[in-house]
């Protein structure tokens, strides 16, 4: 039986169905908008492809961010809803992940960058060790002269350890700023060989999450949540508003 994995948290939509260590297929589309239109036909009609029904998945597994605000409730509402009404098990995983993992087989740190506006970007970074390619630093939003900082300090610890003194920037973030990448980080900055590698895959979020859900690793559906990692520019204003009034 496959597993079910969705994302929506950038301009990507992506959807894979798939067991461990196989892919039965994959449907990706590069839109910047109208996901919650168009999730559900790309679904549709991959399963039909591959002669699937819903009552077929094993479980779902789907990008909790961080990423666009409204994207990301998107592949998790639905991701939520298939796990109650087919009673199977749910786990979020990063959707840096489904990124980060265009560069697993590289010696280079690796940074996969989504671009959150001025100038910063959610990140997290990577690294082959011991033959596993591992998260060693958790997602986060970093302005780009501190995530320019922490690729610098990560570099110094990788050329005391006579590791190769590279990083893989990856993803609309590192596109965006790519001019001030290479000028700041010379030539320790690399980029995605093809633009193919510059966006999430589904199908690495079925690598990342099957694991989890076969070591019954699964997460209440219904108490499931997104990470954001930063509010919404609603909250925040909210929030300045709260603090002006409570000052005076």
């Amino acid at each position: 039986m496959p597993y079910l994995a969705i994302d929506t948290a950038t301009a990507t939509l992506t959807v894979a169905l798939g067991e461990k260590g196989k892919l039965l297929g994959e449907a990706t589309t590069q839109l910047s908008r109208n996901h919650s239109v168009k999730m559900m036909p790309l679904l549709e009609g991959l399963m039909a492809n591959l002669d699937l029904s819903p009552d077929d998945l094993k479980g779902i597994i789907v990008g909790r961010g961080p990423g666009s605000y409204t994207g990301v409730r998107i592949a998790v509402t639905a991701a939520k809803a298939f796990a109650m009404a087919l009673n199977i098990p749910l786990v979020g995983v990063s959707s840096l992940d489904g990124l980060a993992r265009h560069g697993e087989l590289t010696d280079a740190l690796v940074v996969p960058m989504f671009d959150a506006r001025r100038k910063q970007a959610y990140t997290a970074f990577y690294e082959q060790q011991n033959g596993s390619f591992i998260k060693i630093v958790e997602d986060q939003l970093l302005v780009l002269d501190d995530l320019i900082k922490a690729i610098n300090s990560r570099m110094v610890v990788r050329r005391l350890d006579k590791r190769k003194v590279a990083v893989l920037l990856l993803g609309d973030g590192a596109q965006v700023h790519r001019a001030e990448l290479i000028e700041r980080l010379g030539e320790k900055a690399q980029f995605a060989a093809a633009a193919s590698h510059d966006f999430v895959r589904a199908a690495h979020l079925l690598d990342v999450g099957i694991p989890l859900l076969e070591a019954g690793e699964g997460q209440d559906a219904a108490t499931f949540a997104p990470e954001y990692l930063q509010l919404v520019e609603a909250e925040k204003k909210w929030l300045e508003q709260q603090a002006g009034g409570n000052s005076q």
